[in-house]
């Protein structure tokens, strides 16, 4: 193998990692991974090298956001107690670097092969295994946080289309970088966000009865997939519910904050049966959750839980009147009445 050509080669490399190449040079650098097993093997080592060369900027923005987003959302400090009871009421290949948040904190970098780029219908993926938190930059600046058991996807020519498009499942917190000369549309199910440049939160899990657009920061523009059930333009302190059963749409004054709090590591409910809560504990700590109780489904929760918190002591706590006894056999919970 020629020297040149492998210069040419990390050249082309370094420019797609900074999001710089064009598209005549993506065709160079598709043709030197079509052409042999050496330069994809390259590929991925210069791809790994440059994700954990963020490692430790990461940690200082982890740092940095959660007590911005902690201020934002009025939390405070917490108090030196592990026990913080839940209380009842009656009421991201990217261009640049994936950084993985889960609650023991790692880095990975996870990507598409670039070969398949040449193909009209490949996307680029990001998939979020559960148990995980991920934080990407998508290569117009845009920067994505992606909840445990979440995928999202998008074109190779993101940058060069007439719409910045995504498609997500899961959830999403997304801060978009503003470009009024191509608007930003996350593709949710049935639903799509489209905006201009804003901060929002987007929830759409296929096992969930609904779609729900939080918007924090700016307008968002949610339309359903047809375009034909309904058009709302949302406001800072909004939320957005579309019913997967009836395709209704509805839209009301709430605490858009609260609905970021996951990207700090905490799980925050307000008004959520215990059903609900359940899921959310699955995927934030990868456990399967059997419920065999026959009033389980009548109790309904708010509050905020610490990410310090195990699953047997959420549990505990959430049980405020024991009702209920549970037992786990690995990753498997199984909770009845007492």
């Amino acid at each position: 193998m020629m020297e040149k050509e492998l210069e040419i080669f990390e050249e082309l490399m370094l420019d797609y990692l900074a999001g710089k190449l064009s598209e005549d040079k993506e065709q160079q650098l598709l043709h030197f991974l079509k052409s042999d097993v050496f330069y994809r093997q390259r590929y991925e080592e210069m791809a790994k090298t440059r994700a954990k060369s963020f490692v430790g900027q990461f940690e200082k923005e982890k740092r940095a956001n959660y007590a911005t987003l902690s201020a934002r959302l009025g939390l405070g400090r917490e108090k030196q107690k592990i026990k913080m009871p839940l209380w009842r009421t009656f009421s991201r290949i990217a261009a640049v670097v994936l950084l993985a948040l889960t609650t023991s904190i790692s880095t990975y970098y996870i990507y598409k092969d670039v070969a398949e780029a040449s193909h009209a219908d490949a996307l680029c993926q990001m998939e979020v295994p559960l148990g995980s938190q991920t934080k990407l930059i998508l290569p117009d600046g845009t920067t994505v946080c992606l909840n445990s058991g979440s995928v999202l996807k998008y074109d190779p020519a993101f940058l060069r289309k007439k719409n910045r498009e995504v498609y997500l499942v899961g959830e999403g917190y997304f801060e978009v970088q503003k470009n009024p000369e191509k608007p930003f549309i996350v593709h949710a199910d049935e639903v799509n966000v489209k905006v201009l440049g804003t901060v929002f939160n987007v929830r759409s899990y296929p096992e969930d009865p609904s779609i729900e657009v939080s918007l924090l920061e700016g307008k968002v523009n949610v339309f359903s997939k047809s375009e034909t059930r309904g058009n709302v333009i949302l406001s800072p302190d909004e939320r957005l519910t579309y019913d997967k059963k009836s395709g209704k749409m509805s839209h009301y004054h709430a605490d858009a904050q609260q609905a970021s709090q996951w990207t700090t590591g905490r799980l925050s409910f307000v008004n959520a049966s215990v059903p609900e809560i359940m899921k959310d504990i699955e995927r934030k700590y990868d456990v399967r959750i059997i419920i065999q109780s026959k009033y389980i489904d009548k109790e309904v929760f708010s509050g905020s839980i610490s990410p310090k918190l195990t699953v047997e002591e959420i549990l505990d706590y959430i049980d405020v009147d024991n009702k209920y006894s549970w037992s786990r056999n690995g990753n498997v919970i199984t909770i009845m009445d007492q």
